[in-house]
């Protein structure tokens, strides 16, 4: 996937033929699946490139960060998804204060037909956009009209008795729900973080562990889960005017895993920070300072404080002989 992140010289003549989806896109769920396949849809039937118009930061977050938005997904983590759905170019730009005083109407002058010279514009069913999101899918379809450009609305996905968006996902991982949360993503939850040097604690019970450092904010409540872990890297590589070619490098194999998250009680008192570490089975080597994508698989139990290391070291060989089985 080609990635833009300015549009200051874009070579607009060497993509001529773009149908754009516009969207914050984050979790990359069901329902943005939909648009993403309209998208490809649309791009075929003219012989053209299927474009994604997002942003590298949450629009609410730059606009009213004390009511901030958490994350599914970061932004790296987003875009290795936002490829495996076929899309052939992503343009990601800095969302700011003075970007999101643009009207609707500019916003589509300026950037979808000025700089990027769309042929067509698919929106998802709630989609807004221009200076205080007045712009929604009634008021593209007068500016597709206005100005030559096809233009379609995907409806809303529904699952398991509501429609699929990022806010009920949120929702339903922060209070444990794993299993519907997943059905509404099309895949296991799971996060991008960067393994980072604990106390090496877990080391001396005879479990060495993988402190993570996750790159989003969403993360389901404390306990032990069953869980998988696949190293993977991110590159671009330069392609010149502003562009370059997303390379993800996944590990073939993705290594079954114990992970805790939570305060860690028994060690750590009066601790507030929540943190998620791994012990990975049948691993051998070190991780630190790469980025993995750890799935959340199934919750275990509850975290709690153990009157003693040995007691606590008895607790996670149980936790390991469970994860076995469930693998």
């Amino acid at each position: 996937m080609i990635l833009a992140t300015d549009l200051r010289g874009f070579p607009a003549k060497r993509f001529p033929k773009l149908v754009l989806a516009l969207g914050v896109f984050d979790g990359v769920h069901l329902g943005h699946c939909a648009i993403f396949k309209k998208v490809r849809a649309e791009a075929r039937k003219i012989r053209g490139k299927a474009i994604l118009l997002t942003f590298r930061e949450h629009p609410q977050n730059v606009l009213t960060p004390k009511s901030k938005t958490d994350l599914l997904t970061s932004f790296w983590h987003k875009l290795e998804l936002v490829e495996k759905e076929g899309i052939d170019l992503c343009v990601a730009l800095h969302f700011s204060p003075s970007f999101s005083k643009l009207s609707p109407e500019e916003f589509v002058r300026r950037i979808l037909l000025q700089k990027l010279r769309v042929k067509g514009v698919i929106l998802g069913h709630d989609s807004r956009f221009g200076h205080q999101r007045e712009g929604d899918a009634a008021l593209m379809a007068k500016f597709a009209r206005k100005y030559g450009f096809k233009y379609a609305v995907v409806p809303p996905v529904r699952k398991a008795g509501g429609t699929v968006s990022s806010t009920r996902i949120r929702h339903l991982i922060a209070k444990g729900d794993l299993a519907l949360a997943s059905r509404l993503l099309g895949r296991n939850y799971s996060v991008s973080a960067t393994v980072v040097r604990g106390s090496g604690r877990g080391h001396k019970l005879g479990f060495p562990t993988a402190n993570l450092d996750p790159h989003n904010e969403v993360l389901p409540p404390d306990g032990v889960y069953a869980a998988r872990v696949r190293p993977v890297e991110f590159r671009t590589i330069a392609l010149g005017r502003g562009l370059s070619r997303l390379v993800v490098m996944r590990h073939t194999k993705a290594w079954p895993a114990v992970l805790n998250l939570g305060i860690r009680p028994t060690f750590q008192q009066g601790a507030v920070f929540r943190v998620p570490e791994v012990h990975i089975l049948r691993f051998k080597g070190s991780l630190y300072g790469q980025t993995v994508e750890v799935e959340f698989l199934e919750r275990l139990r509850d975290e709690k404080k153990f009157s003693t290391p040995a007691a606590l070291q008895k607790q996670i060989l149980l936790d390991i002989q469970t994860a076995q089985l469930f693998f």
